[in-house]
């Protein structure tokens, strides 16, 4: 039998064990899901989704979190081609003419001044963040239509537009048995690996954790939860700015409703990878677990040729599990730690 503590480190690790056994049936079930192509897909659909999560879990560790990333995704992706590109069919910019880099600097400030304004409504303005971020992602999805008349916004042939695509179309080099690696994928990787060391190594963090798990607690410790918070939504809303300038170059075409409906998926990718909705709990690593998974079904039903909308039952049924798995993974961890505390008394 699992000891106490190997029952605690299998919860926590048990989206690895249920990516490995996914992605196994997927391998038996279509001949070309192990080719280097379809693995270098999984790793570039899940680029986009991961910058989002990563943000996203930063959020939900400090026991809020945050709706409107999907239309701050979407306002990135369309105000910095907006700016510009010619104004006017076909492209149906701003005619503004930016310099691209200035615009991708604009895009990430934007970004940024978002999220750290949804947490300054949050903090000083003691407004629920339910509330403040849903009103955030009706506000921004109503500026993208007002920016774009509601025409979808593109850069064909436009070299300026070349720039911005960079990041989401970029190769980077190919790896034998896995395939091309694009730019995007390297970066998401890094960005993992920055908020893993963060979580992990540094007082931002465990702050984070503290503030999560019990924010009276933290405060009385001296953490000033309220800034940390403001911080954790701007680094949301920075990160949602950057998917969508990596997102522009993998679409060309900015339509309005750009981003509709993702953040179920992202709140999926979270829990599914441990990190909890009531905030203390959670790793960058089991995150990544958690978009891998979402990625590789993704393709997976793809290569099945499932109907388009059994995909959308499915991946309802994913969120639902999600929150399932969260719940039994709270019991069982509380299970586990009250057992080991009460084995001792027992022994005497």
């Amino acid at each position: 039998m699992l000891s106490d503590k190997g029952i605690v480190f299998l919860v926590d690790h048990l989206i690895w064990i249920i990516l490995i056994v996914v992605f196994t049936f997927f391998v038996f079930q279509s001949e070309h899901f192990l080719t280097e192509r379809n693995i270098s897909n999984i790793l570039t659909a899940a680029a986009v989704l991961g910058v989002l999560v990563v943000g996203q879990t930063f959020v939900l560790i400090s026991g809020n979190f945050d709706l409107s990333t999907e239309s701050t995704l979407g306002l990135a992706a369309l105000l910095g081609l907006w700016l510009i590109v010619p104004a006017g069919a076909p492209t149906f910019g701003g005619g503004i003419f930016l310099n691209p880099y200035l615009s991708i600097a604009s895009v990430l400030l934007t970004g940024a001044a978002i999220g750290y304004g949804i947490g300054c409504l949050i903090t000083f303005g003691r407004m629920h963040n339910f509330i403040v971020t849903l009103a955030a992602l009706l506000i921004i999805r109503g500026l993208m239509l007002a920016f774009s008349e509601g025409a979808p916004v593109n850069g064909f042939g436009n070299p300026k537009a070349d720039v911005f695509y960079w990041l989401g179309h970029q190769k980077a080099f190919s790896i034998p048995g896995i395939g091309t690696i694009t730019v995007a994928v390297i970066a998401t990787g890094l960005i993992f690996l920055l908020g893993h060391f963060v979580l992990r190594h540094h007082k931002f963090g465990r702050e984070l954790y503290a503030i999560g798990g019990n924010r009276k607690a933290a405060e009385a410790l001296g953490i000033n939860a309220e800034r940390r918070i403001r911080q954790v939504y701007m680094i949301s809303g920075l990160l949602a700015a950057f998917a969508g300038w990596m997102l522009a170059g993998r679409v060309v075409s900015i339509q309005s409703n750009l981003g509709e409906g993702f953040i179920f998926t992202v709140f999926a990718g979270a829990v599914i990878g441990g990190v909890s909705l009531q905030g203390g709990r959670g790793t960058m690593l089991g995150a990544l677990g958690g978009v891998l998974l979402l990625s590789t079904i993704d393709r997976g039903l793809n290569l099945m040729h499932v109907s388009v909308f059994w995909v959308k039952v499915i991946q309802g049924a994913i969120i639902l599990a999600a929150m399932f798995f969260d719940a039994q993974r709270v019991r069982l961890r509380e299970l586990s730690l009250s057992v080991s505390s009460v084995a001792p008394k027992r022994s005497r």
